[in-house]
């Protein structure tokens, strides 16, 4: 009987095996991949996955103007949002900064605050929180987690240079059009054989028990 059960151990173990794991990724880092988009109508599309997705950048006045950032993010179906990071390069100019989020692939409010109930989340946050999940914090309309779907989301400090970070972190979640993995042709005929050994030594053990073996 020992050996029937770890064999289906060992079967259950190699089913498992190739199904994705979560990754840890920097998604947008504007020193290496250049200054994220400055108008909300084209935010810059930032690839994301499964498991964390850092987005670094600057936003503030250097004395040129405020240099807002607008980028989206897709999350895939079969995901949800689960949580929003602050990071620990985040240094705000002044007390806070400011970060805002629109459920569609373009962020429609004015800088000025115009048209502000589009916003399914919207908040300030400042270097005591770092290390903190900000979505709780900043969500108006929306779910929790946030689903698939599209998301712009606005980031700005009206304050002088200011360094943000945010750990975008991607969960799957269970979805009834979505099967479970497959086994392998050759780990099904395993667990079959692991099956049907137990069933055999099962069924030795309660004839034993009655007298009929």
């Amino acid at each position: 009987m020992k050996r029937a059960i770890a064999l289906g151990s060992f079967v259950l173990t190699v089913g498992s095996m190739g199904v994705g794991t979560a990754r840890a990724a920097t998604a947008w880092d504007e020193a290496t991949k250049g200054d994220l988009s400055n108008d909300g109508l084209s935010p810059t599309a930032v690839v994301v996955g499964l498991g964390s997705n850092r987005v670094l950048g600057t936003t503030g006045d250097s004395g040129q103007g405020i240099d807002r950032d607008y980028f989206k993010l897709t999350v895939p179906t079969g995901m949800a949002l689960t949580s929003i990071q602050l990071l620990s390069n985040t240094a705000v100019s002044g007390g806070v900064s400011f970060i805002g989020m629109q459920a569609g692939p373009q962020l429609t409010v004015t800088p000025s605050g115009g048209g502000a109930e589009n916003l399914i989340a919207r908040g300030h946050y400042g270097n005591d929180l770092i290390g903190t999940d900000l979505l709780p914090l900043i969500e108006l309309t929306a779910a929790h987690p946030l689903p698939s779907g599209v998301y712009s989301v606005w980031v700005q400090d009206t304050g002088g240079p200011a360094s943000y970070g945010f750990d975008f972190v991607l969960s799957a979640v269970a979805t009834a059009a979505t099967p479970a993995p497959a086994l392998p042709p050759w780990a099904a005929l395993l667990l079959a054989g692991s099956l049907a050994l137990g069933f055999f030594v099962t069924a030795g053990q309660s004839r034993k028990r009655l007298g009929l073996a």
